[in-house]
């Protein structure tokens, strides 16, 4: 093992020994969320979806029922 690799345990151990998890030290990048966060135009409900939308489930299930 070099020097390199263990000066990366160490710290890797200090993290640990704080109670907390990989999660939470920064070790691990979150990922950006594909979703948006969408008012819909008919009930103005806010919701999150990755599709290009403007209406909620519900109000989209209404207009395909009414056509």
């Amino acid at each position: 093992m070099n020097k390199d690799d263990k000066g990366f345990e160490s710290k890797i151990k200090g993290m640990y020994s704080g109670g907390g998890c990989a999660c939470q030290t920064g070790l691990l990048e979150k990922k950006k969320s594909s979703l948006k966060e969408v008012v819909c135009k008919n009930c103005g409900k806010i919701f999150k979806t990755d599709k290009d939308t403007d209406y909620c489930f519900r109000c989209r299930k209404q207009m395909k029922e009414v056509k």
